[in-house]
């Protein structure tokens, strides 16, 4: 038996997706997507807070969900750079509420920063590879640590290095790219992030570099995180009334809540910039086994303590609505 209960007072859920919702490019499972509908009809917003991109989420979420119940549904993606929402049929609204992506940058710079990333690729000699779920990359390009996933999302560049974030003193000896040692870890982001960020400064490109999820590399929009997208629209009036919300909402944090699977803030945990953004008394539900230790101070942010862990946890107290 678990002692975190599901708060039948909340009405606006905000949420990762990659690991917390579903597996990492892959669909969200019949029976997740079976919770949330249940959700839903209990007329709780949803918003969708994710590095992933737009259609990334549709495909993997709102695509499987009854078309009426997606106007209780909002997306800030590519980290928060947009948020999208839907209208009263659930069709995704023409325009987002929002893009900082397309106020900030100019066409010029946007061609840019394509032309750094590549730069970047080439200076690391990376080899890159389209989006998959985790085990076909693998079984497709094995477990050379220079073999990444890449994705240009619009707003957000993420390249995936799904063997590089956890490298042995073996593998980093053979590279000709200096891996320097951080909390105790070889990690062939660190070298990367540096030099994308020296990059976009020395061209005044207003992109940043951040480690996000386990083995990712975001390159967004400077300014931006799951912290825009929630103030965003929490201090939106007109927003919050077009899914029944209004400012009381901030008020009392037993109205929020907030799922993740990646808080710690030693280890690129984008998930806690979602607790940052409401009141610390809001409850932050982490469905991966962390170390509290590492997780920004004086957030109720709180350890998933059923048998199972990330979207098949998020599952498991999903399930404990009805128990």
């Amino acid at each position: 038996m678990t002692k975190i209960k599901w708060n039948n007072k909340v009405k606006l859920i905000l949420s990762d997706v990659d690991e917390t919702v579903a597996d990492v490019y892959v669909k969200a499972t019949d029976k997740m997507i079976t919770e949330l509908t249940s959700v839903l009809e209990d007329n709780i917003i949803l918003f969708f807070i994710t590095g992933q991109g737009l259609r990334g989420i549709q495909w993997r979420i709102t695509d499987n969900i009854p078309k009426p119940l997606c106007k209780y549904i909002l997306f800030g993606h590519c980290s928060g750079a947009e948020v999208w929402g839907h209208d009263q049929n659930g069709d995704l609204l023409k325009t987002p509420f929002y893009s900082i992506y397309e106020n900030t940058l100019t066409k010029f710079q946007k061609k840019s920063w394509r032309d750094l990333v590549k730069k970047i690729i080439k200076e690391f000699s990376l080899k890159i590879y389209p989006t998959m779920p985790i085990p076909q990359f693998i079984e497709n390009y094995g477990s050379d640590p220079l073999n990444i996933m890449y994705e240009d999302r619009g707003p957000q560049i993420t390249l995936e290095v799904v063997n590089g974030y956890n490298l042995s003193q073996g593998e980093i000896m053979g590279m000709h790219k200096k891996i320097p040692e951080t909390h105790s870890n070889y990690d062939l982001r660190i070298p990367i992030n540096e030099r994308a960020n020296y990059l976009f400064e020395k061209y005044n490109i207003p992109i940043t570099s951040r480690l996000a999820g386990i083995f990712a590399i975001d390159f967004a929009v400077k300014g931006v995180s799951k912290t825009t997208a929630v103030k965003h629209v929490l201090n939106d009036k007109n927003i919050l009334k077009n899914f029944g919300l209004n400012r009381d909402i901030i008020n009392n944090s037993k109205y929020i809540e907030v799922w993740g699977d990646k808080f710690s803030a030693l280890r690129g945990g984008t998930d806690r910039h979602m607790s940052e953004a409401v009141a610390k008394e809001v409850r932050s539900i982490d469905f991966r086994i962390e170390d509290p230790a590492e997780f920004p101070p004086g957030h109720n942010i709180v350890l998933w303590d059923g048998d199972k862990h990330l979207h098949e946890g998020l599952l498991e107290y999903l399930k404990s609505r009805s128990a």
